[in-house]
């Protein structure tokens, strides 16, 4: 959000976040309201109204047991038997993949790299 603040004129971060400007000026050399929801809440609505909501998750397709990113395919014990399904998966924090199922209830599986025999 400071990055936004600072990249926009104060005019422009006024009107797209719906607060003062004596509120940018603030937010621009540091200083916080003791209670900054209200400049959180403005924030998340300002993304929401742009479509600048980022999701760490996105969507791929098993197909023969393995699940294709990033030019490498992934798998996972039991993975074979969703061929076909549409899985959510996200980036791990070492690197790895953890994919989830769609339907409830959901399962939860660690990918990693497959290697080709």
């Amino acid at each position: 959000m400071l990055a936004f603040i600072h990249g926009q004129s104060v005019s422009d971060a006024c009107r797209a976040l719906g607060v003062a400007k004596g509120t940018i000026h603030r937010l621009r050399h540091g200083y916080w309201p003791e209670d900054a929801r209200y400049i959180e809440q403005a924030w998340s609505a300002y993304q929401a109204r742009t479509g600048r909501i980022a999701s760490n998750w996105f969507l791929r397709r098993v197909r023969d047991g393995l699940i294709n990113h990033a030019g490498q395919s992934w798998t996972a014990p039991g993975l074979a038997i969703r061929s076909g399904q549409l899985l959510a998966v996200a980036r791990g924090s070492n690197g790895s993949l953890l994919a989830q199922t769609l339907e409830l209830p959901a399962e939860r599986l660690h990918l990693a790299v497959h290697s080709a025999d």
